[in-house]
Formats: C-alpha cells, structure tokens, sequence
C-alpha cells in the first residue's frame, strides 16, 4: 500500500474539532473547554463541527450527520486537520457514509483514539492514509497536566522530520525479547477484532512486517483472550513482525466465582507462544494516561533490551 501523509500543520492553522463518537455531554464540557483553550494558546484557530452540540441516544448525531460533518471538514481548503472531541461507542454506523474518494483527495490529520481507532482503520484501508492515535481534546488535552501532549504535537504534527527516540514515561516491560521495525497498525483491542472481515478493514497483506500495537479498557480476560485469537485466526500475527501493548486498564471480574483466572501477562503471552516476534508491554499509550502518538502506517523500529521506540520518518509531509 502506498501510504498518504498529509500536510503539516503551522502556527495559525485552523484545526476542525468534530464529535465523530459521543457528544459534548455537560460532564465533558470543563474538559472540552480547556482542550480547545490550549489548542488556541498554543497559536492555533478552531472550527467546531456541526456535531459539537448535538446528542442522538449515545452520538452526537445519525450516523449521516456524523459522516457529513467530518467529511465537511476534509472538504473544507481552511481546515489542515480535524480532531475528535473524544471517543465512544458509535464510530462503526459512520463508515458506511463517509466519502473516501474525498478523503485521500484531501489528505489532513485526522487526531484521536479509542473510538477513533475504527475511523484509522478505515481512513487507512480505503485511502492508505496515515491516521493519529494519539490524545484528542476533551480527554486529552483537556486533562493532560504534564504538557506532554502539547509537545508530541508539535513534535509529530509540525516538524516534517522523523520524531526520532521516544523514551518511557513510565516502565515499559520486555516479554518477548528482539528488536524489529516495520509499520505502525492497531488501536484498541476490540475494534480491531470486531472490525475484521469489514470492507474497512486493512488487507492482510497490509499487516506484511507491521508492528502491531494494541491497547484496552473495560473488558474481561476471556475477551482479550477472544479478540487475540481473532487477530491469530484471521491470519495477522502471521504477517506482523513486532507487538506493542499499551495500558491494559480496568479489567472486568468474572460472573463465574469458581473460575480460576490467569494473570493477564501469563494468558496474552500463553496465545503468543508460537510466534517469536519481539513484545514490548505496558507502553505510555491506551485510556487514563498519555498517549505516545502511534501514526499508523509510519515506520518505526524497537529493541526491547533499550525500552524504547525509535520513529524512522516524520508522520507529516512538508
């Protein structure tokens, strides 16, 4: 696949907020402030979507609305990139809307994660085009204290040069030693699964030499376990040729009380066993923490002896 990079970004360039997933819920609202009001400290202009506002049972509008408001915004010359207000729960009834041809016509920086993982995958199968899992405004942005978002974001958005060694922000694990490269694909877990099969899904030869990265949330073992045997079955870890696990966060117990459950490490690395790629864990990417951009369908390389990633090319084009 030819891989699209869009354009980077400038001081003063017009970024198009969207609520692609959930709505602006008044909860949100303090932190969806205070995102946008870094954004625009940090010398850049906002658009707000006609999404922004709207509620329809757990989107901010039908599916329609949604996919007319984001591809507006690839649409619109103004507009150099788009960032999700958050995630959520609604992203799959959108594919079907969104125009494609546009999209790799307009090539920009679509930013976000969780939900946004099924939009990467998607924007990346039918268009080639790099998508940013990273941190969006509300949860992100809006949250982030340390000003490490506003550096990767620079660093990744603006600097059309390899961002180079990202080191640990916190401690990463080595569980399958090795060093390897190749592209980036994945997002959270369970989208990645449940979006195979689909037309928005990336070719298997896609994931030829690819670093797999995953990250989850909110689940039970046995459906970690299920979706990685997914992924095996549909012949992925095949073609992959390096894996990196984000924050495994707020694993759900077992209805079945008799049930002895493993530790997760043991049971993820138990599906592993056949293949000898290297395996990085508890990486800075993933929900309640800050997010490493991972673009995907850039290239990176890992030693997991360093504990480190080494991002070999900008993710942005001059």
């Amino acid at each position: 696949m030819k891989v699209i990079k869009p354009p980077k970004l400038n001081k003063g360039d017009t970024i198009g907020i969207v609520a692609p997933s959930l709505p602006v819920f008044p909860s949100f609202r303090e932190n969806y402030e205070r995102g946008k009001k870094i954004l625009t400290e940090m010398g850049f202009k906002i658009k707000e979507g006609k999404t922004i506002g709207k509620v329809r049972w757990w989107a901010a509008g039908t599916p329609k609305e949604v996919a007319d408001d984001i591809n507006s915004m690839f649409a619109d010359k103004s507009i150099k990139a788009i960032m999700a207000q958050t995630g959520g729960y609604s992203a799959i009834s959108v594919l079907e809307y969104l125009d494609y041809e546009l999209i790799t016509n307009n090539p920009k920086p679509f930013i976000g994660m969780s939900d946004m993982t099924t939009y990467h995958l998607a924007i990346f199968a039918k268009c080639g085009m790099v998508g940013f899992h990273m941190d969006d405004v509300t949860f992100g942005f809006g949250q982030d204290e340390s000003g490490l978002d506003k550096e990767f974001f620079i660093k990744f958005l603006t600097k059309p040069k390899a961002p180079g060694v990202i080191k640990p922000l916190s401690e990463w694990e080595e569980w399958q030693k090795g060093r390897t490269s190749g592209h980036l694909v994945g997002g959270l877990l369970h989208l990645l699964s449940t979006q195979i099969g689909s037309p928005f899904f990336p070719k298997l030869d896609d994931f030829g030499e690819a670093i797999l990265f995953w990250e989850e949330v909110g689940e039970e073992r046995y459906n970690i376990a299920r979706y990685l045997y997914q992924l095996k079955y549909a012949g992925i870890l095949d073609k992959i040729s390096g894996m990196l696990i984000g924050k495994i966060k707020y694993i759900k117990p077992i209805r079945d009380k008799e049930v002895v459950e493993p530790p997760t490490k043991e049971m993820i690395l138990d599906i592993l066993k056949d293949y000898k790629f290297p395996i990085m864990a508890n990486l800075d990417f993933g929900h309640f923490t800050v997010n490493i951009p991972m673009p995907i369908g850039i290239k990176i390389s890992f030693d997991t002896s360093k504990k480190e990633l080494n991002f070999l090319e900008p993710a942005v084009n001059p």
